[in-house]
């Protein structure tokens, strides 16, 4: 049989005899033409830029042409000529190989799972049948009029007497109750009076019986101590009380003089019962926490009480966190981290794996073992008891600098104690406050200028990320995939949850819906946050880098990925000095460029290198702010900053 582009097609969409799938599959392994054309005829049915072919130029194609070449009635050298065609341009290949591929799913049965035709038929509910009733015979009807009866006035139906009675009942209930409420409110209280009277302390050697009644005593702050009256002679039941208001006066008069109570040592937590076989339990949610289902192949919502078993993910998306508590001590996941739950180790003590992000180890009540596991690599620490401690592995971006290797872990140590850190390379003791930092190889470096982090006081939300927080939960619900909900909140009209949503798809891992926000229109919001969110992945290791780049080359192609990439990374201090580098980022803002991403990122660079907010650009509508810049390229007037900056 003849390799030509039609059985090839066939032979991809599987619709030739077993005879012919053999031969054909021979030709094709031993022809590296039609190995190059396999692989090409995958790339342009995956490439989403591509469109339909034009009615005019080069490329326009008659679709009853198309339909007639996948049906086999075209001649000899229209078929040459269509193939010829096919082979040259990428857009009639991409047309053939899809529209055959889905004529080729058409010819067979679709298998509908039984539990998707359960599902249908609970989602419309249809009127309920009705025994059939058996028509009676019509009476007979009698041809003699009937006299008409004189009108009479109908007798009114009698209500019920709850409905007579009830609405003026309800109205004395009501009235009663604010009766009542007023009273007790108007009432004098009482119970002052014993209280003073137990606080004034009596006479050692008082009388103890029906001459010492408790009454003088609830009276006796009525006796002046401050001003006596001195005219008047004492009584005895003065002079019984005399001994003890001085007392009374003294801690009223001066209550500073009172000494301080001693402090009482906060208690522990309460531990957490961790059931068995478990690794970890959810003890606290600040708006949600995620974990990864294998059966699922999907992220699912947590919930507090949960069992975190070991071997599973669990992420706080942004701007939502969460604490897990362990036998041995708790755990804060901070927004946008991402941790693994490792078996214990033979030391009893719990094992953690920082896949990105921030975790705090909350003090705990007594000394034990934490072993941290990143890029592959082990730290065990041996901390006292009351120490906290933080860690955060992520990398971050730098204008014009492409981040090599994988990114460090951060150990933060807090104040009052002394942790032992072990590494295949190294053991230190550190005394906190302290920071160090960990690389891929093992090596510890102490870091004498860093300041230790805000988060590792472990202070209260503030108000504005409470807020947030509660505004992001509202754009989720219970009913649907967490996907779902963060893709739909992409198009939120708040800019905050718009900006968290983008974060939230990097950290799901997901990039085939987040690199195409750099194209979306009129939403610059959402393409500056893809920017950001992308960027972060190019600096987050070599595998996450690895992971972007091909996204963006699957979405964006080889050429306008090599130009994103590079406006994505920045330019270095060498480039960025160049002239030739404004004007072609300036030649980038021009409407005749089509791609938004490119323009967003044009204007972004160059904010960045010349230091300038001004002119205004809109990547949307380019043609103002594109005419202002390139005045200030051409009088001369655009200059590079001392440095780009970073942020």
């Amino acid at each position: 049989m003849r390799l030509t582009l039609r059985t090839l097609l066939a032979w991809l969409d599987d619709t030739l005899p077993p005879v012919q799938v053999r031969e054909i599959g021979k030709q094709v392994g031993s022809s590296p033409l039609a190995q190059e054309l396999v692989q090409r005829i995958h790339r342009v049915t995956r490439q989403r830029r591509l469109t339909v072919p034009g009615k005019k130029g080069a490329d326009a194609t008659d679709p009853n042409l198309v339909a007639s070449y996948l049906d086999n009635d075209l001649n000899a050298e229209q078929v040459a000529e269509y193939e010829k065609k096919c082979l040259t341009s990428d857009v009639n290949l991409a047309e053939a190989a899809s529209v055959h591929q889905i004529l080729s799913l058409l010819g067979q049965r679709v298998q509908v799972p039984p539990e998707a035709k359960a599902r249908m038929y609970l989602l419309v509910k249809g009127r309920e049948a009705r025994a059939g009733t058996v028509d009676e015979e019509a009476p007979a009807v009698d041809p003699r009029t009937q006299p008409i009866t004189p009108w009479v006035v109908q007798a009114r139906p009698s209500r019920h007497w709850l409905e007579r009675f009830g609405p003026l009942a309800a109205c004395l209930a009501l009235i009663a109750l604010l009766s009542w409420s007023a009273y007790e409110s108007l009432k004098p209280d009482g119970s002052a009076a014993p209280a003073i009277a137990r606080d004034v302390p009596g006479r050692a050697d008082a009388a103890i019986g029906p001459m010492t009644p408790p009454a003088p005593a609830v009276e006796a702050p009525a006796v002046a101590v401050v001003e006596p009256d001195v005219a008047k002679g004492p009584t005895p039941e003065a002079d019984d009380h005399a001994e003890g208001l001085p007392e009374v006066a003294e801690a009223n008069a001066e209550p500073k003089s009172e000494p301080k109570a001693e402090a009482v040592p906060k208690p522990a937590p309460a531990a957490v019962q961790v059931p068995a076989g478990a690794a970890a339990v959810v003890d606290h949610i600040d708006g949600m926490l995620l974990r990864y289902d294998g059966d699922l192949r999907e992220w699912v919502r947590s919930r507090e009480g949960e069992a975190v078993d070991a071997g599973d993910r669990v992420m706080a998306a942004p701007p939502f966190a969460g604490r897990l508590a362990t036998s041995q001590g708790a755990v804060n996941l901070l927004e946008d981290s991402e941790v693994r739950f490792l078996p214990a180790a033979t030391d009893g003590g719990p094992s953690v794996e920082l896949v990105r992000g921030r975790i705090l180890a909350e003090p705990t009540s007594a000394a034990g073992p934490l072993h941290v596991s990143f890029q592959g690599r082990i730290v065990d620490l041996d901390r006292p008891a009351d120490l906290a401690l933080g860690f955060d592995s992520d990398g971050h971006w730098a204008y014009g600098r492409a981040a090599t290797g994988q990114p460090p872990l951060t150990i933060h140590v807090g104040p009052g104690g002394e942790v032992a850190i072990k590494t295949v390379k190294a053991t230190e003791k550190v005394k906190g406050p302290a920071s160090v930092r960990v690389d891929a190889a093992g090596a510890i470096e102490r870091l004498t200028d860093a300041r230790a982090p805000e988060w590792i006081t472990e202070k209260p939300a503030s108000a504005e990320l409470t807020a947030l927080r509660e505004h992001c939960l509202k754009e989720f619900s219970e009913d649907r995939p967490v996907l779902a909900d963060i893709v739909s909140a992409t198009e939120n009209d708040d800019a905050d949850v718009k900006r968290m949503a983008v974060a939230a798809l990097r950290g799901l891992g997901d990039l085939s819906l987040l690199t195409p926000i750099l194209d979306r229109p009129g939403d610059p919001a959402a393409r500056r946050a893809a920017v950001a969110a992308i960027r972060e992945e190019l600096s987050s290791g070599e595998a996450a880098s690895r992971r972007a780049w091909d996204q963006l080359q699957l979405d964006f192609g080889d050429y306008d990925r090599d130009r994103l990439g590079k406006l994505l990374l920045g330019f270095a201090p060498a480039d960025a000095a160049r002239p030739e580098t404004l004007a072609s980022l300036v030649k980038d803002l021009s409407p005749d460029e089509e791609s938004l991403a490119v323009r967003e990122l044009a204007i972004d660079n160059l904010i960045r290198l010349t230091g300038r907010d001004a002119p205004a650009y809109d990547a949307d509508r380019p043609e103002q702010g594109y005419a202002a810049w390139r005045k200030l390229l051409d009088d001369g007037a655009l200059k590079p900053a001392a440095a780009p900056a970073a942020k």
